[in-house]
């Protein structure tokens, strides 16, 4: 099917909520998953599973900023392999509802990352996103994913 309008109209003045939207409903769809009628008795699978893997170095740290609007963190210690990582901005300035800031990872290995900040601002009919600039803090996690 194809789309009339591109999802930054679909809120006006805040391009950001249309492209979140549009997101959250295309995630919904590839969600979706069919059931096969097997009940809990009829699972082919063998009873005793292997017990998930937790795993055992995560850690977490807050970065702040350069004038370029990227921050790198080097962790603790190397990981086996690249690990899951999550990384959130905190707005530093909240009371500005035209403007919002958003987080993007540019480089991950198994010993660092490289997020970069950008922040939106609305301009008539699209928005603009530049980098954030120095000082914007921004919550880090990174887990072991590899399995054991």
């Amino acid at each position: 099917m194809a789309m009339r309008t591109s999802p930054s109209r679909s809120l006006p003045g805040n391009p950001l909520g249309g492209v979140l939207r549009h997101l959250d409903a295309r995630s919904r769809i590839a969600g979706r998953t069919r059931t096969t009628g097997l009940t809990f008795e009829q699972d082919p699978r063998p009873a005793e599973t292997p017990p998930v893997r937790v795993a055992a170095r995560p850690a977490a740290a807050v970065l702040t900023t350069g004038e370029d609007g990227r921050a790198r963190w080097e962790f603790p210690a190397p990981y086996g392999a690249v690990p899951a990582v999550s990384a959130v901005a905190v707005d530093p300035a909240p009371e500005d509802d035209d403007r919002t800031v958003l987080v993007a990872l540019e480089e991950t290995t198994a010993w660092c990352l490289v997020v970069r900040v950008w922040r939106t601002r609305g301009r008539r009919g699209a928005g603009v996103a530049e980098p954030a600039g120095a000082g914007v803090h921004v919550h880090v996690t990174a887990q072991d994913i590899s399995p054991a």
